[in-house]
């Protein structure tokens, strides 16, 4: 759901730094209350007519740059054996209506179900949460079906799910109404003593009101109470956008109050990565805080926190000799952070050649223990690769990136997770032009060496036949921004992801965008 900034040399960080200060000294607290009693901070204006997949004004391009090649991986004897397809969303779906109370509805999909799309996923003992983009509510104000926080969850390992929308952030929840128009790029977390955390950014096309909201859920994902870290204005959101968030929980308290949310803070023509922190269950947070004032044109921080509470982020920063993968890393509980570059990103040109979709080369991270590792996508020159490295010292030291996911075609959004020695990676693989099948692979050594990969999907997705977006210039153009992936008190890994295919629950030769999963259980 995010907006992509242009590619362009290093900007002068005092733009941002006269916002937000550099992570270092103490964290003031700012109230945040719950969202579901706040009003509108905004007033309404005329239909902006922006994309409803995106706040930016179109799908965003890159062209084809340099490309990089990387060594394979080396290639353990471990295999994945994979699970059964199953469609999380199921009946809970919507047909949009292309009639409303006698009006027009501004759609380019009739009769055809909503959208889903950016999918992530946690897993706490056996029950999994996940959530995406979800396009089920209509927003009068808009006269369309927006996107919401849409969850998802399964007590039985993801043989079966319920649905919601998370409360307290759109008004078209009628049963928990918040106070903005839609909410997007969702990011879920398991945290201790059957908690989960679900960080999303909230926002208006017809202002420029925007903020960064948190949920949580003290039951394992079936009740969840909201509030907003922050909260920008219709007036200063013309100038400040808060975006591509990602969410932690801390495991090391056991009551499972605290947790980080770091985001990028779009303003003007700067942005910075920003974190910030709860210790009381997120009724309110710390003030954000730059985790680097050195690199100052960044997107899409991931952020873990390991089992002694030292936090660590990833995001791609883009400096005067081109883009990298950034890699910060807090032994104080956030208050203060070192970041340093760990490897070079060659974009892969997005849309890809011949796609009609987005995309990007945002890092995925994930923490085991002192291991880390971390997946991107890579332009090796002809076409994208997965690319993985680690460090099984906290960070001090990386290895040499290799590809785990590589070969003909394209093969792009990753996500990885890993536990007790385990890590699984997966990612959307293309062929050619706008269809794509989804693949993964497993390490049981620690990231070390990697199984070949496996297709989990069982049916090709194909963009054209999707949802389209864009109204009133209805187009292909967005399937979310990334996947995920989890691994369970078991071992055993959980893939979820856009899938584009007709199934059982859609209408006749309809197929729509919905949320995927199939199991990975790594052996040998």
């Amino acid at each position: 759901m995010r907006r992509r900034l242009p590619r362009r040399a290093l900007v002068s960080g005092l733009l941002l730094a006269a916002v937000i200060p550099a992570a270092g000294g103490g964290a003031a607290v700012v109230s945040a209350g719950p969202a579901a009693a706040s009003g509108s901070p905004h007033f309404h204006f005329a239909l902006s007519g922006l994309p409803a997949q995106s706040r930016g004004p179109r799908a965003a391009f890159l062209p084809v740059t340099r490309g990089r090649a990387y060594p394979l991986a080396a290639v353990s004897a471990a295999s994945v054996a994979t699970g059964a397809n199953v469609n999380v969303i199921g009946s809970n779906d919507v047909v949009q209506q292309g009639i409303i109370n006698g009006v027009h509805v501004f759609t380019c999909n009739p009769g055809k179900d909503t959208a889903q799309n950016e999918t992530t996923i946690a897993a706490s003992g056996s029950t999994l949460v996940a959530g995406a983009n979800d396009y089920r509510l209509y927003e009068p104000s808009e006269n369309r079906y927006d996107s919401s926080a849409g969850f998802y969850r399964s007590a039985d390992g993801g043989a079966t799910w319920s649905a919601g929308i998370i409360p307290g952030l759109v008004r078209a929840d009628t049963a928990a109404p918040g106070p903005y128009e839609a909410a997007g790029d969702p990011a879920v977390a398991a945290g201790p003593n059957g908690t989960f955390w679900y960080a999303d950014i909230a926002f208006d096309r017809s202002d420029a009101a925007n903020a960064i909201g948190v949920s949580r859920s003290a039951d394992g994902g079936k009740t969840w109470s909201t509030h907003f870290v922050v909260q920008t204005s219709a007036i200063a959101g013309k100038r400040i956008f808060n975006d591509k968030d990602w969410v932690a929980a801390d495991p090391t308290d056991p009551t499972g109050n605290t947790a980080y949310v770091a985001w990028n803070l779009d303003k003007n023509r700067s942005s910075a990565i920003v974190i910030s922190k709860t210790t009381d269950g997120g009724r309110t947070w710390s003030v954000p805080k730059m985790v680097s004032n050195v690199f100052t044109t960044d997107i899409s921080a991931t952020v873990v926190v390991g089992n002694d509470g030292t936090v660590y982020v990833t995001f791609e920063a883009t400096t005067s000799s081109g883009d990298a993968v950034a890699f910060a890393v807090s032994h104080n509980g956030g208050t203060t952070f070192t970041t340093k570059l760990i490897a070079p990103i060659n974009d892969i040109p997005s849309p890809l050649p011949g796609a009609t979709f987005r995309d990007n080369s945002f890092p995925a991270l994930a923490v085991d223990g002192s291991t880390l590792h971390v997946a991107w996508s890579n332009w090796n020159g002809t076409d994208a690769d997965v690319v993985y490295m680690r460090s099984a010292n906290g960070g001090t030291t990386w290895s040499a990136p290799t590809a785990i996911g590589g070969g003909p075609g394209d093969q792009f959004f990753p996500w990885i997770a890993a536990r007790n020695g385990t890590v699984y990676a997966s990612w959307f693989n293309r062929a050619s032009g706008d269809t794509y099948t989804i693949a993964g692979a497993a390490s049981t050594n620690g990231g070390a060496a990697w199984s070949a990969p496996a297709t989990l999907s069982t049916a090709t997705s194909n963009v054209q036949a999707g949802n389209e977006f864009s109204f009133p210039n209805c187009a292909p153009n967005f399937i979310g921004d990334y996947n995920g992936i989890t691994v369970d008190a078991n071992g055993v890994g959980h893939a979820l992801w856009t899938d584009i295919r007709t199934d059982q629950f859609d209408p006749p030769n309809n197929a729509d965008q919905d949320p995927f999963t199939a199991t990975l259980t790594a052996s040998g």
